[in-house]
């Protein structure tokens, strides 16, 4: 257990690197290529280097205040888990396997709500967990992302020529 705290007292001032911000919403298209593509092991591995990304950067220099209220709020949310605890660290699998459900069945449609509805329920969390200043630090974060995500994953689909629901095939009887 001690190397366990160990590992996050190392890890958790990384976390404050906005570059790691900036970076894991970009970890979802990877994660709908390789679902979209039945690779289970490449999204897997998507998904851990998505997860594991809040620490691979420095720790920074200068902390903006806004972020360190909302990294304050999350450590505070780890330190004495409750029913938040659980409802939030819950919403992050549904999530993720919103994303692989919907690509893996190939519908970008879906996949771009679950993933625009979940980026705008985080924006919320932030907002609803911290004060407006923490949700005014990660709007542009969370817009970057889904116009980087949104304008990759529907490019893709036009220049490919894909529906962006998939067709379905209606059941024929004979009689």
């Amino acid at each position: 257990m001690e190397l366990l705290t160990d590992f996050f007292a190392w890890a958790w001032p990384r976390h404050l690197n906005p570059i790691s911000w900036y970076i894991r919403p970009l970890f979802f298209i990877p994660i709908a290529v390789f679902a979209w593509r039945r690779q289970g092991w490449w999204m897997s591995l998507s998904i851990v280097a998505m997860l594991s990304s809040f620490f691979w950067f420095p720790e920074p220099d200068e902390v903006d205040p806004a972020a360190q209220a909302i990294l304050d709020m999350e450590a505070e949310l780890f330190a004495q888990p409750g029913w938040q605890t659980v409802v939030s660290l819950g919403t992050v699998p549904c999530f993720l396997g919103g994303i692989v459900w919907a690509f893996w069945r190939h519908s970008i449609g879906i996949g771009l709500w679950v993933v625009n509805i979940g980026v705008a329920y985080k924006a919320a969390w932030v907002w609803v967990n911290t004060d407006f200043d923490g949700f005014m630090h990660v709007v542009p974060i969370y817009a970057i992302a889904l116009i980087v995500v949104n304008a990759v994953v529907l490019g893709f689909a036009k220049w490919r020529k894909l529906p962006l629901y998939p067709e379905r095939t209606k059941a024929t009887t004979t009689v």
